[in-house]
């Protein structure tokens, strides 16, 4: 994705990966760590009582970023962690073949769920230093909390009884049939118990009832959609005028809607829409009607809207 932006930037694509990485020292296996994915998985590594990790990236960048056309270009990996409020910049050194090189050490005590991690490259343009030129298409996920480097596809559902006293912050809710917690790294549909008929309908395999049952799916689902696009759209920050993506599973959703929210615009065009449409506060009315309709086509793409219940991971003992 390239932005328009008011000062010359990089065509060619910046690459990143994963080196090496060592817990305390000790090589980290290599199947926790995901090319594909571009995820490393550091939960239960077969010891619980790590300090620090220090993961190597390589980078390659264009060989345009060589001519005279760009002053001091510099390469560097961001680290960043939503949750902390952390962010780190490591500058990266030359290598072999044309790579760079830079070390992000991560120790336990700072983190405590999801590091992105992407490649960005500097210079001075038109006489202004510290110009971000270029930027890696995808960031890699250091993820604390998972075993194997895979990135979340799923969507948690927990059945919880919304009135409960040992559920305060589902109570103001206690008379819908759900609840979407859209806040931190793993998104969450919580399910009322409460709510009669509920679980019997979702749980239950009667082809009488899968009409009934597909519709209240597909009705949880599109608000499922909206509720995270709406979120993800919150999360976008904006550097040196630059809309930037979020990483995660908001990126993915952002990805993965835009197309529908505006199917005029390059994804990146519309990633800069949204922004203006936040920052102006116009058109509301209009951009949620957008949101909607792409939720709703989202929540049709399962051929069985029901399996969309079905396939997500419930847990909870409806408490």
């Amino acid at each position: 994705m390239k932005t328009l932006t008011p000062y010359p930037t990089l065509h060619g694509e910046i690459t990143l990966e994963v080196k090496e990485a060592r817990l305390d020292g000790k090589p980290l296996p290599l199947a926790l760590i995901s090319p594909q994915e571009q995820v490393v998985a550091l939960h239960q590594v077969e010891r619980e009582d790590w300090e620090r990790a220090r993961i190597v990236f390589r980078m390659r960048t264009p060989t345009e970023l060589d001519s005279d056309e760009w002053g001091d270009p510099r390469r560097a990996v961001v680290l960043t962690e939503r949750k902390t409020n952390t962010r780190l910049l490591t500058l990266m050194r030359p290598h072999t073949d044309g790579y760079y090189i830079g070390v992000v050490e991560l120790h336990r005590d700072w983190h405590v769920g999801q590091a992105e991690v992407e490649g960005i490259v500097t210079a001075t343009v038109h006489g202004v230093a510290g110009r971000v030129v270029g930027r890696t298409d995808r960031r890699w996920t250091i993820d604390l909390q998972v075993r194997t480097p895979t990135r979340k596809r799923t969507i948690k559902t927990v059945w919880k009884d919304f009135s409960s006293e040992e559920n305060p912050y589902l109570n103001p809710y206690r008379t819908d049939p759900w609840a979407v917690e859209a806040a931190d790294d793993e998104p969450i549909v919580y399910l009322n118990t409460g709510f009669e008929g509920l679980q019997r309908l979702l749980d239950s395999g009667s082809g009488a009832e899968r009409a009934v049952q597909d519709a209240v799916a597909a009705q949880i689902a599109g608000d499922c959609w909206a509720a995270l696009f709406n979120a993800a759209v919150y999360a976008i920050e904006v550097e040196e005028g630059e809309p930037q993506w979020p990483g995660g599973w908001r990126e993915s959703v952002l990805r993965r809607m835009l197309s529908d929210v505006y199917p005029d615009r390059s994804p990146g065009d519309a990633l800069v829409e949204l922004c203006e449409r936040r920052r102006e506060g116009e058109g509301g009315g209009e951009l949620q009607t957008r949101i909607l309709h792409a939720a709703m086509k989202q929540a049709r793409t399962s051929k069985s809207l029901g399996a969309f219940i079905r396939r997500m991971s419930s847990t909870g003992e409806g408490k």
